[in-house]
């Protein structure tokens, strides 16, 4: 149910927008800049401490990691009405207003995200971390369906009910209401935050400056010399699919022709299927073989998953073509989903949930935002098969580096310090703790593994 709330922003401010505006006759280039509103999914790690420290305004008797999912969907309910209402009618409408109403849904969007990967994150631990990344990603895929698909299959028979087959003002208009009503559907996830359990009550950090600090440390300290190519394979890993994805619904819609129902059909319908397939396969491979086997196996799919587009160049508009490119692509992406944010989660400390899932997926969504402005651009320069060589090119870099930037021993998974619960892994058993300054005790039960401090 959280991983709904949390999918159904990113496809509506992604995937349909696109649509929307392929299908007002925008140029691919302004398709492609407007990845700019996008920009909050790569900067959340600014503000994302503030989740760490604090309840949200308002729901705080929900604590504090339900609290935020509660009020952000709420306003994300309320941002998809003001989308509705601003959006384009023609190709030379003004974008601005529809830029604008984006961008903030971008910021909530990606405030729910870091807040729902922190709850995820604070509750699964000890091998859980794989079924927990597939119900996310399973949930998180239902949104696409649920609404993403039905707006695409829908959107042609409510410009009927509104106007006579081809008006452009019935089919603006049809757009307008479908995104609304699709938008409402966040209030589900409020819902989701009243059933959801909260996570185990562990000590925040003391102050603000030090829940912004103490997660870079946590990191900088558990990670050692590593931490580079971390950052480095956490920020390009997932490149192919958020690359490739920018430019897919013109690619579909004006340069092969495929109808709108027919995209939602097959490439939100089908894909959804295998997408479902894939995350639930991901998370028992994680479980059963590991980690790094399942990120190496699963990265090399991705990345080959990119070339179904370049076999439908040849092809044309092709339905079978299509429908085959679409169950690799997807039985693909769920396959990397479920293993990258179990990596993403083994790599966290629970206490710093959501400032350290936010600075991993920051720069993993940062990448997508800053190349996919420029996928309109590389598209006018490269043709598309150049630029789908190019997006499966870029996959290959952290695919070599994955070795030396797997995760050791959780910081959850070791001694804590008796005062404030700081972790204490790779510290002597006697040394001070490096937060609050308290001796330890070596024989203390409280200062043995995974205390609640």
């Amino acid at each position: 149910m959280l991983g709904f709330a949390s999918g159904l922003p990113n496809v509506l401010v992604n995937d349909t927008l696109a649509a929307w505006l392929s299908d007002l006759g925008f140029k691919p280039a302004d398709i492609g800049l407007l990845a700019l509103i996008t920009l909050p999914y790569g900067l959340k790690l600014l503000w994302a401490p503030l989740l760490d420290r604090y309840a949200a305004p308002g729901f705080a008797w929900l604590g504090l990691r339900r609290s935020w999912i509660a009020l952000l969907c709420t306003l994300l309910a309320l941002g998809f009405v003001a989308l509705a209402a601003v959006g384009p009618t023609a190709a030379g409408s003004p974008v601005l207003p529809a830029a604008i109403a984006g961008l903030v849904i971008a910021f909530l969007s990606a405030t729910l995200d870091a807040a729902v990967d922190a709850h995820r994150t604070d509750s699964a631990s000890g091998g859980e971390e794989g079924p927990a990344a597939s119900a996310f990603v399973l949930g998180y895929r239902v949104a696409f369906v649920s609404i993403g698909a039905a707006i695409l299959m829908l959107h042609g028979r409510i410009a009927l009910l509104l106007g006579p087959e081809a008006d452009a003002a019935a089919e603006a208009l049809a757009w307008k209401i479908a995104v609304g009503a699709g938008g409402l559907a966040m209030l589900f996830g409020v819902g989701a935050a009243l059933l959801a359990p909260e996570p185990p009550k562990r000590r925040p950090p003391e102050s603000l400056s030090r829940a912004v600090v103490a997660p870079f440390r946590s990191f900088a300290r558990a990670l050692g010399p590593r931490l580079a190519l971390v950052l480095f394979v956490a920020l390009l890993f997932r490149l192919p699919d958020l690359l490739g994805n920018r430019m897919t619904m013109p690619f579909l819609r004006q340069e092969l022709g495929f109808e709108i129902a027919e995209i939602g059909t097959i490439r939100q319908l089908l894909g959804f299927a295998m997408t479902i397939v894939g995350a639930v396969i991901g998370g028992i491979c994680v479980k059963r073989f590991g980690l790094f086997r399942a990120l190496v196996a699963f990265g090399v799919l991705q990345v080959a998953s990119n070339a179904g587009y370049l076999v439908l160049i040849e092809t044309g508009k092709s339905i079978p073509a299509f429908a085959g490119v679409v169950v690799v692509e997807n039985l693909s992406n769920g396959l990397v989903s479920a293993a990258f944010v179990a990596y993403f989660m083994t790599l966290c400390e629970p206490r710093f949930a959501a400032a350290q899932y936010a600075i991993l997926s920051g720069l993993m969504f940062l990448a997508g935002s800053l190349v996919g402005a420029t996928s309109g651009y590389l598209v006018e320069q490269l043709g598309y098969q150049g630029f789908f060589l190019l997006s499966i090119a870029v996959g290959l870099p952290p695919l070599l580096a994955l070795p030396w930037a797997m995760p050791g021993t959780r910081a959850d998974d070791g001694p804590r310090c008796a005062g404030c619960g700081y972790a204490l892994v790779g510290l002597s058993p006697r040394a001070a703790c490096p937060e609050c300054g308290r001796a330890q005790d070596p024989d203390a039960s409280e200062n043995r593994a995974n205390p609640e401090p």
